[in-house]
């Protein structure tokens, strides 16, 4: 007798016990049946399961998506350089360059700017005492006041406003804060008020804890940081170049020609 093929043995695992006779009332399923009904089965339990894990798989991907847009579009770094200016009030390198090259670029290339003014140099603060912390400044003791003050001006105004003031300032004797602030008069009591006291003082040792990452004290003033990197040998360039130097380092970050359309106040 040949060996029983697949077929045959699959059916008589399947088939009742032999002790116990099937009779007419109890249909015999064969294979094929039992198949279809098992496969009948597997989707209704893939339709009230799976099919729910795998719907909110893809609400979670839309979510994620969403957010990674999200980023992207509200995210400064990719299409814009980081333009970080630590500086002094009363240096005249401070005054020259923020006049005669960071302000025309300024009003030039904002959109493709993100500008942070760091007005602190290299100032000392002795906190020995807290409660009565001692500034020096390179300048003298009007130079602090005029960093707080800066300082306070940055922290009341969003930029594309405390920059024009801090800008004037940067003229030298030939302007005065209130001549400055004329275009802003609605904060110009809180900003006082900031460089008079408490706030000012904080403001003023965050930007002492900025300046210190870069150097202690910095070699120079003003000192230039690009998207976060200070290059010592780089500083020049961008001092007496800065247009070019923004220009040919935006279009080598993003691959996008720096268009030189000027920005209106």
């Amino acid at each position: 007798m040949s060996s029983p093929s697949s077929l045959e043995v699959r059916v008589s695992i399947m088939s009742p016990r032999p002790n116990k006779p099937v009779t007419k009332s109890t249909p015999i399923m064969t294979p094929r049946t039992m198949m279809m009904i098992g496969i009948f089965w597997m989707a209704i339990i893939f339709s009230l399961s799976g099919g729910q894990e795998i719907d909110s798989g893809s609400e979670l991907n839309k979510e994620s998506v969403s957010k990674s847009n999200e980023t992207v579009a509200g995210s400064s770094n990719d299409d814009k350089l980081r333009v970080t200016i630590y500086y002094e009030a009363l240096c005249y390198d401070s005054i020259s360059f923020i006049t005669n090259q960071l302000a025309p670029a300024w009003q030039k290339h904002r959109d493709q700017m993100d500008l942070k003014l760091v007005p602190f140099g290299k100032a000392y603060i002795d906190d020995s005492n807290p409660a009565d912390p001692v500034y020096y400044c390179q300048h003298g003791r009007r130079e602090c006041n005029l960093n707080i003050l800066h300082g306070c001006i940055l922290a009341k105004l969003p930029l594309e406003k405390a920059f024009p003031v801090v800008a004037c300032l940067m003229k030298g004797t030939r302007t005065t804060f209130d001549q400055c602030i004329s275009r802003n008069k609605s904060v110009k009591k809180a900003i006082k008020e900031c460089s008079q006291g408490q706030e000012g003082a904080r403001l003023f040792k965050g930007y002492e804890d900025d300046t210190n990452k870069v150097a202690t004290p910095l070699s120079f003033v003003p000192t230039i940081e690009v998207d976060g990197v200070y290059d010592i040998f780089e500083q020049d360039r961008w001092l007496y170049g800065f247009e070019n130097k923004l220009r040919t380092t935006y279009e080598k970050k993003t691959g996008r020609s720096l268009k030189q359309s000027i920005v209106a106040n």
